[in-house]
């Protein structure tokens, strides 16, 4: 078993100085301060990231800025209730409408919208929005609007979406930052360019300057007057300026958050964590309600395709064991194929458990046997399993996990990190036996985009024989809630139960925050700052 040691704070600490000759000063101008405790207007917020991902586009992106400082910039057509994940708030859209067979949906929009370049909000550039995300394969965003048959704008404040089949989900995926609503001039380019350049939206922050990789300053914009109803407040954004940093050590974030360089720090290590607790920050979680933390299975690989394989590399893994190694317990164990906070999700204990005996039992009844060095073979070949991430710290620490608790009944995990731009087109290509992956949609309906064939097939099904695929498009038409679960519930059994996805954790992502700062949302795991505020 991996032992991760504990970082020693001052070598944190001192590894601020690097950051401080790179990068400057931390907050400046802060606004007078709010002894009273109520909100303070003005300052500027100084944010640590991890990484800056390689596309400026929150439509496209998969990996981390559409939820970050792609949320600051664009607007959706609804948002989340932040206290009933179920329920859907007004905000770009003032009202809406669905038909009973989920088959039409009718918006009012607001009329008093703007995007940062000045252009007009309103129905034909919902309508360019989503026809032209259709088109973009790889992107998240693209599966939320698959079979769209026509867009209609009978004015400029009504835009009709009708689905050539039931879409329960829709509404739902409405609120997501992967649906923002982009300006005119942004939909004309090309997906490359939108990617490379950024996009315009209608948000509470426009982009000042961006170096990549280095350093985004956000400015807020003043006539800013259309917030969604879950907010707690209207008008323009209370800090005056956001200042994204791009700090890729964890150690240095969490240094430079002490020492007063950022007031908040993105990825604070798990290691970290207690002492931010105990200090003069705060520590704040973002919980993901979406899939857990999964190994997606390419069944369509000659070793994947049994799912004695499958099944017995998940019983194999110790679900506690590795988020107490690899996160010092900040994140959960698994227990199912949606996190235990989704709204959809169902405990599968017998399915979703440590039982080495029982996976060495599947492996001998399947012929693969042990080697001399412990790991088995049949017919001439080894039983290797390579996994497919992006390369960052957190994802290699859990895989190195795995591919120790694994090899104790006998697989050899291989581990293939690549850089972001690298594993999308894997992704697309199906090169890959297992790789990480979560989601992005708290419906139930996030599992026909990971697993359908018509679109992200994570597990690289086949048509041919797939008693899954009708129960991923069943439940998507289905208008009454409870019968609605139903199918989600089944869905979630066969996934799991088959080795299609093999649930690890439940994410947690861990936020450090001066304890001047105040009010920071999450949606998800999505950041919100539009009424953070320093006093």
């Amino acid at each position: 078993m991996i032992r991760i040691p504990h970082r020693r704070w001052w070598a944190a600490a001192a590894a601020t100085t690097a950051l401080a000759l790179a990068a400057g000063c931390g907050s400046s101008d802060d606004p007078a301060r709010a002894s009273d405790g109520t909100p303070a207007d003005g300052g500027t917020l100084t944010i640590g990231l991890a990484r800056e991902t390689e596309c400026k586009d929150p439509q496209q992106d998969n990996y981390g800025y559409g939820g970050t400082i792609g949320r600051q910039i664009v607007d959706s057509l609804t948002e989340r209730d932040t206290n009933d994940l179920t329920k859907i708030r007004p905000w770009l859209a003032k009202s809406w409408e669905v038909s009973p067979d989920a088959t039409t949906y009718t918006f009012v929009l607001r009329g008093d919208v703007t995007f940062s370049d000045g252009a007009t909000f309103d129905s034909s550039v919902v309508k360019s929005n989503f026809e032209a995300l259709a088109g973009i394969k790889a992107a998240t965003g693209a599966a939320f609007v698959q079979g769209i048959k026509e867009i209609a704008t009978p004015d400029a404040t009504t835009v009709r979406i009708v689905f050539d089949k039931p879409n329960a989900a829709f509404l739902q995926a409405t609120s997501s930052w992967q649906l923002g609503i982009i300006a005119p001039a942004s939909v004309a380019k090309t997906p490359e360019q939108r990617c490379a350049d950024g996009v315009l939206g209608s948000g509470p922050f426009v982009v000042e300057k961006a170096v990549y990789n280095e350093q985004t300053t956000l400015v807020k914009r003043a006539d800013y007057a259309w917030p969604s109803e879950a907010r707690g407040k209207t008008g323009p954004a209370r800090l005056d300026k956001l200042v994204f940093k791009i700090v890729p050590e964890a150690a240095v974030r969490t240094g430079a958050l002490t020492s007063g360089q950022l007031d908040l720090a993105q990825g604070i290590s798990w290691q970290d964590g207690p002492a931010l607790e105990k200090g003069n920050t705060q520590l704040l979680r973002a919980v993901n309600r979406v899939p857990a933390v999964s190994l997606e299975v390419n069944t369509s690989r000659p070793i994947l395709s049994e799912q004695a394989v499958r099944n017995a590399l998940s019983w194999a893994i110790d679900r506690k064991a590795l988020t107490e190694t690899a996160h010092n317990g900040y994140t959960v164990p698994a227990t199912g194929s949606l996190t235990a906070a989704s709204p959809f999700h169902i405990d599968q204990p017998d399915l979703v458990k440590h039982d080495p005996a029982a996976a060495r039992d599947a492996l001998e009844k399947a012929g693969w046997t042990p080697g001399a060095d412990g790991i088995r073979a049949r017919d001439g070949q080894r039983l290797v399993i390579t996994a497919s991430y992006v390369g960052n710290p957190d994802n290699q620490t859990f895989l190195e996990v795995i591919q120790q608790q694994v090899k104790e009944v006998g697989i050899d995990f291989q581990l293939r990190p690549l850089p972001t731009g690298e594993f999308d087109k894997v992704l697309v290509a199906g090169d890959y036996d297992v790789h990480r992956w979560s989601g992005a949609l708290v419906d139930g309906d996030v599992l026909r985009i990971l697993f359908s064939t018509k679109t992200l097939n994570k597990s690289r099904l086949s048509d041919a024989g797939n008693d899954l695929e009708p129960l991923l498009q069943k439940q998507v038409g289905i208008g009454d809630a409870t019968e609605r679960r139903k199918v989600i519930e089944e869905i979630q059994k066969i996934i799991v139960e088959r080795g299609y996805q093999i649930p690890v954790f439940d994410m947690v992502n861990l936020w450090g925050a001066t304890s001047r700062l105040h009010d920071v949302g999450f949606d998800d795991s999505s950041l919100i700052l539009y009424e953070a505020w320093v006093g």
